[in-house]
């Protein structure tokens, strides 16, 4: 039987190796959550998530049951949002999001940060205009593109991001609030793993048709 130096390092091989480029996880939170998630380390059994008799399910209707909560989710979190976004100085959730984004940059193209974000450009511009006009964010040229133009967060930007955390934070209290801890390790790695498969198709197929999608990545 391999020792379990062995073991943690032929898991480990196999974690780097399954991790997407765009996707810089390759650290020790993740390397943990791979584990829970792939080796059962926590020993959550089927009574305990509540999934006694789910096998009697077949996948389509699993997979319809996953999208249409997944919808929900994220209504219940912009229901949160709009009780909580008017106690700080941020008009919407998203311009928290391109803050938070800037803030892990030095600058970045306002393409670039739109896309960070997968918004649509338009939806994307209207957003960087109004962080603009508050001065959370400031715009410079770029030096190696005259066409393009870069932001980057403001002193005002942080001080508002920063003052925002508290009030942000009773929303991921909520969300995630009847769930363990091993629980939330576990549906973490799930949304990783999917977060990481979309994004690839999401860089990779953005003018391919649903089929094509389905061709390439799925069947």
């Amino acid at each position: 039987m391999e020792s379990t130096l062995v073991q943690i390092i032929r898991n480990y091989e196999a974690y780097k190796s399954g991790l997407v480029k765009e996707v810089n996880d390759d650290t020790m939170t993740g390397f943990i959550m791979y584990l829970n998630g792939n080796l059962g380390k926590m020993d959550t059994n089927k009574a305990g998530v509540g999934v006694e008799g789910w096998d009697n399910f077949n996948r389509k209707t699993l997979e319809e049951i996953a999208g249409s909560t997944l919808g929900k989710l994220g209504r219940y979190v912009d229901h949160y949002s709009r009780k909580v976004i008017p106690l700080t100085a941020l008009g919407s959730i998203d311009e928290f999001t391109y803050l938070i984004n800037l803030m892990q940059f030095e600058s970045l193209t306002k393409t670039e940060l739109i896309q960070n974000n997968l918004h649509p450009i338009t939806s994307g511009t209207e957003v960087i205009k109004r962080l603009l006009k508050k001065e959370f964010i400031s715009q410079i040229k770029d030096e190696k593109d005259k066409r393009s133009v870069r932001v980057k967060i403001t002193d005002l930007g942080k001080r508002v991001l920063f003052g925002s955390f508290e009030k942000l934070n009773m929303i991921t209290k909520i969300v995630s609030a009847k769930l363990t801890n091993e629980e939330l390790i576990q549906f973490v790695n799930l949304l990783k793993k999917l977060d990481a498969f979309h994004l690839k198709i999401f860089k990779e197929s953005k003018n391919k048709q649903m089929e094509e999608i389905l061709n390439s990545y799925v069947r």
